[in-house]
């Protein structure tokens, strides 16, 4: 009897003291979002729309991928030079030849360089997301309530045993700042949604991509739509699933973030406005030169 008793306290102690998981974090129901939307300011058309919509089910993965993702080492393959991106982005160029020599002409951005970055960030489309994207704002929002914010910092102490990276006092206060500071940059992806929905340039009820809340061929995140998306053709409504429309985003985005010819660090510094990561730029770089010297 003894030994049974010891085993079910062991047993209670070990599930007590569970490392927590993205499944612990807990989404808010519709009626904390919609109050909250419409505190914040926004119209009731786009508030009823975005609950309405709202997917819970991703919140635990999206919310922990976006907020810890500091804490595994970034990709340093980008800067591996793989021959099948090499092949794929001369070909997507010969594909697309009049929409890659209007960017070009029209932003100085060569064809090489913009067809190097979609191969990067979606391979040309063919990996795009599925996150709903004003679900995946709605997420990051929440997850400065004070629960989930505990949850996730120990998440974050337990990743950071492997690292070992930072102190505890360190990592819990980078945590609230982190969270902070997300929470704060997902309100101001929703206005840009806001604003690209009044324009009738999105349909936010069916707009998927990634977890971070980018989408299309290019990756754009929403204020970089509004700011930054431009067409083939002249006054049409930019498509990013349409890869003439992404080369001439692309293109617009790199040029408007100081790209300059024969300047390799203005190039390095547009690029790393694109995806803050040296490794990122050297990788588009790296691959742009091979398939220059391909063709």
């Amino acid at each position: 009897m003894r030994t049974l008793l010891a085993l079910i306290f062991t047993v209670l102690a070990c599930t007590a003291s569970a490392a927590p998981t993205h499944k612990d974090l807990q989404a808010q129901d519709a009626d904390w979002l919609r109050q909250y939307m419409l505190r914040f300011g926004f119209s009731k058309s786009f508030t009823e729309e975005s609950v309405t919509n709202y997917e819970p089910k991703s919140f635990g993965r999206v919310v922990s991928l976006n907020l810890l993702g500091f804490l595994t080492p970034s990709g340093a393959h980008l800067t591996e030079l793989d021959p099948k991106a090499v092949r794929k982005a001369a070909s997507f160029i010969k594909e697309n030849s009049e929409a890659f020599k209007t960017a070009q002409q029209q932003f100085g951005v060569p064809a090489e360089v913009v067809s190097s970055l979609l191969w990067i960030e979606t391979r040309h489309g063919e990996d795009t997301g599925s996150f709903h994207i004003v679900s995946v704002y709605l997420h990051l929002i929440q997850s400065r309530n004070p629960e989930n914010l505990k949850i996730l910092t120990q998440m974050a102490l337990l990743k950071n045993k492997s690292v070992k990276k930072y102190t505890r006092p360190e990592l819990v206060a980078l945590m609230k700042k982190r969270v902070e500071s997300k929470s704060k940059w997902a309100e101001e992806q929703l206005i840009a949604l806001a604003e690209v929905r009044k324009k009738k340039h999105l349909n936010l009820t069916e707009l998927r991509g990634s977890y971070a809340g980018a989408f299309g061929l290019p990756q754009f995140i929403p204020s970089s739509y509004r700011d930054f998306s431009a067409s083939l053709k002249p006054d049409a409504t930019p498509n990013l699933s349409n890869p003439a429309d992404a080369i001439m985003s692309v293109a617009n985005y790199l040029k408007q973030s100081g790209w300059q010819a024969k300047n390799l660090e203005a190039q390095i510094t547009a690029l790393m406005k694109y995806n803050n990561s040296r490794d990122y730029a050297n990788g588009i770089l790296n691959i742009s030169d091979k398939v220059s010297t391909s063709q």
